[in-house]
Order: structure tokens, then sequence, then C-alpha cells
């Protein structure tokens, strides 16, 4: 069903992306923290940055010389670039890969932070993509979140995902599915949905700087995460009025009241497909009273 292989690292400057989300970072538990109109966002968003700034440092450290840090929370206006002064911040939406948009471009790698667990499962504000939408995602009928459907989209591209940080049931997620050699950084543990035990914020900086030039200097560790072709994507909703939006797309086969599946041998194409079905069940999601 999945398959890893080895990627090859290609010559002269490094370039590491990091798919930077929110929800995995030390501290968060609640949408409170998480979105602009929360009384802590603004805390959150530079407890993020000095996250974002241990991991730069320990890239640089490792002899990384280019950087570039894709916002990859909500609609990716949150980063300030002042306060990550030594990396490439990428800002703003509609970006055609999302939260690993300029994967395609050639990176030598990716790294995965302030990742959460899929929808449905055990773990910090856990969710695929739209939390209020999407119940649950499969490719190849193994279930997967972002984790699964970024590190899929990287392997169609062939970038390795070598690090991944959250609490610990999202590290655990990750190396399921991504292999044990994968490293990780466990910044909190999940007592719920909405309550979490951070570790002390100064050892996580810590270990951040640690791991990432770890990382980087372990390139024999580092595996490609790719996927069967043809690519069979699955996607139950909340409600049948997503599915009814969904099956305006050619190609889109409704299988049951809220579930709808999508087929095609080039993943990219797939993982646009899943985006365009999420806007468009978006749009659908009416509340009746």
């Amino acid at each position: 069903m999945f398959s890893r292989k080895h990627g090859a690292l290609k010559k002269g400057t490094m370039k590491i992306l990091i798919s930077a989300d929110l929800e995995g970072v030390n501290g968060v538990a609640h949408t409170d923290q998480i979105y602009p109109e929360g009384k802590y966002y603004k805390e959150t968003v530079v407890r993020w940055s000095k996250e974002l700034n241990a991991i730069v440092e320990g890239l640089h450290e490792a002899g990384v010389k280019e950087i570039v840090i894709n916002d990859s929370h909500n609609h990716s206006r949150n980063l300030n670039s002042s306060l990550i002064p030594k990396a490439k911040i990428v800002t703003g939406w509609q970006r055609p890969y999302s939260m690993v948009s300029g994967v395609e471009k050639g990176f030598d790698a990716c790294f995965f932070t302030g990742y959460h667990t899929m929808a449905g499962a055990n773990g910090t504000l856990s969710h695929t993509y739209r939390p209020r939408i999407i119940k649950r995602v499969k490719l190849n009928k193994k279930t997967v979140g972002e984790i699964g459907l970024n590190a899929a989209l990287a392997g169609a591209f062939n970038v390795p995902v070598v690090l991944v940080s959250g609490d610990k049931e999202t590290c655990a997620e990750a190396n399921n599915l991504l292999g044990k050699q994968l490293f990780t950084v466990e910044t909190k543990k999940s007592l719920s949905r909405y309550s979490a035990m951070s570790y002390p914020f100064e050892e996580v900086l810590k270990k951040f700087k640690l791991v990432s030039a770890q990382a980087i200097k372990e390139k024999k560790k580092w595996k490609v995460f790719k996927i069967q072709s043809p690519s069979i994507l699955s996607i139950e909703f909340a409600l049948p009025n997503h599915a009814d939006a969904c099956e305006l797309i050619p190609g889109v086969k409704r299988v049951s009241d809220n579930r709808v599946e999508f087929k095609h041998e080039d993943y990219s194409v797939v993982f646009k497909c899943f985006l365009a079905m999420g806007a468009l069940a978006a749009s659908r999601d009416d509340v009746i009273t």
C-alpha cells in the first residue's frame, strides 16, 4: 500500500522547507490561542516564532544555507518575518499545494512543525484540514491526516520528510506512518482535545535546535514516503451536503451519503482535488435550524 525509498540528495546549497502549523506548538491547547480573534493569539505567535528560530539555529549550525518557512496555519497570514529574521517566510493564500506549497520547486528535505493528529484521533486540537467538515480521510484504504496527505505530496516530488514536531500523539502518528527513522520533537502531551501538558519551554527550544541539526547531519536516515499508484482518495464528510458539492468535480464518485472517492495516477492531482473538495464542501456548510 505504502512504500518508503531513499531520497537522492542534490549537490550545492542545501534547501530545507519547513511546513509550519500552529496547533502542535508548546503551550497551545485551545482555539482561543490559534485564531486572530482569540485572546491569546498574539502571545502564541511569539511562542511559535521562538520554536521556529530554534529550528533555524540548528539548521544553520548543520550548514544549511537556505531555509524557507511555509506559514501553514489557517489562512497562512500569521507569521511576522521580523520575528524570524534568518529564514525566508511564505505567507498568504491561495497556494497550489497549501501547507507544502513550494515543495515542487526543489528542496532537499521537509520539516513538518507544530503539527497535530488526524481527525478523530486522541490528540490536542486534532483535525484534518477542515475541522467542522472532514471526518476521515483515507489514502489507498489507510486512514491519514495532514501528516500523511502532505508527506505523500512531498514524496510525489521525491522530497523526504525528516522531522515532525507536535504533541506526543502526533509524533507517534508520524513514526507509525513514515517510519521509526523519522526525527521528532515532542512539545507536549495531549490530555484531551482541548487540554495538554506542555514540557518546559526552554528545554523544548534546546531540543529543537539539537534535533534539527542532527536530522541534517544524519542524512543516511532520510527516506522518501511514496504511495502506490493509482492513488485512491476517500473522504468522509460530516454532512451529506458536503458530499453533494464535491460531486460537481469531474471524476469524483459518490460512494455513500457523506463519502466520496477520487482516483488518479498522479498523486499531485489527487492532492489538488482534495483541496478543491474541501473548498467546495465549505461553500455548502450551511447551518440548518
